[in-house]
């Protein structure tokens, strides 16, 4: 019976290999919902866990014409999903850290303060708009999402150095959209502050 088994999952595997549809579709009954499980043991989110599952199909999908057995897919998925489940909760982590930093303690905060940073926010904002497409993209993704050059580059099918060149064109293009309004901040401040 377990040889009959085998058997099947390796005609399917070699069906799988073609890019046979039907394949695709034995995995993904067979093997989705350990899948899941298996991410949301590392993620407790079983909306992301479902997500992540899914996901490593339609990556694994396309290097089908690399994977010829049974087993193969199986550990190529349970790899995905590994990864990206550990990719998930880093991101996380990144951006929760990031709100800490962001995020003033409550019995320190001013209005003034509330309005420079929604100023700044909007500021930031408009120039990523000004920014070319792919700056803009890598950007949002760094700095706003806080995902990783390896995880832009996955995502974005790019060279890690292609990410790092559009992040420091994006960055250069930033700081000369900004340097201007910092001088006219710095000259309104020293007037006022210093009476000069």
């Amino acid at each position: 019976m377990q040889q009959e088994q085998n058997d099947n999952g390796n005609n399917y595997a070699l069906l799988f290999q073609e890019g046979n549809e039907k394949a695709l579709s034995f995995f993904y009954h067979e093997l989705y919902p350990a899948l899941a499980h298996y991410s949301y043991q590392l993620t407790l989110s079983r909306p992301e866990a479902e997500e992540i599952a899914s996901g490593a199909f339609v990556k694994a999908w396309r290097m089908h014409y690399k994977l010829n057995s049974y087993s193969g897919i199986k550990a190529y998925l349970y790899k995905i999903v590994h990864r990206d489940s550990i990719e998930a909760i880093l991101g996380e982590q990144r951006r929760a850290k990031s709100y800490r930093q962001l995020t003033p303690e409550i019995d320190t905060e001013t209005p003034f303060d509330n309005l420079v940073r929604s100023e700044v926010y909007r500021l930031i904002h408009a120039a990523l708009k000004d920014l070319p497409p792919a700056s803009r993209k890598v950007m949002i993704m760094h700095y706003l999402d806080g995902k990783t050059t390896g995880e832009i580059s996955r995502e974005l099918n790019l060279h890690p150095s292609t990410v790092k060149t559009q992040k420091k064109q994006g960055l250069n293009a930033l700081k000369k959209v900004f340097i201007k309004p910092m001088l006219w901040l710095f000259y309104i401040c020293v007037k006022i502050f210093l009476g000069f």
